[in-house]
């Protein structure tokens, strides 16, 4: 979805230009949304949101599934010792560490 991508655009824009403001094209997020509307139209705002929906529907599943495995590990270990905070703190580690390999490229 070129939306949220706009915070990549204005980043790279920033590593390759000088460090001028006035010849920077992207200047923040919402004059961003209006050049990509005003250029591709506002429909091509849209383009990528099947394959982000996909993406965050695979995360989702994933983090559900491991949240309930470390949660009845903290059960059976720990009853009654913070069992919740636990499982959110080693599932918000583990999760986007087996869920999204590309966010981590040393690994």
């Amino acid at each position: 979805m070129k939306a949220v991508l706009t915070g990549v655009a204005s980043q790279h824009q920033m590593q390759t230009t000088s460090s001028t403001a006035s010849k920077l094209k992207y200047r923040g997020l919402l004059r961003t949304v209006y050049i990509i509307g005003a250029e591709e139209g506002v429909t091509a705002l849209y383009g990528g949101l099947v394959a982000a929906l996909q993406r965050q529907l695979v995360f989702a599943s994933i983090r559900l599934g491991y949240y309930d495995k470390v949660k009845h590990f903290y059960i059976e270990q720990f009853y009654g010792r913070h069992t919740l905070i636990n499982t959110a703190i080693v599932d918000s580690v583990l999760c986007p560490r087996c869920a999204l390999p590309s966010s981590f490229p040393g690994r």
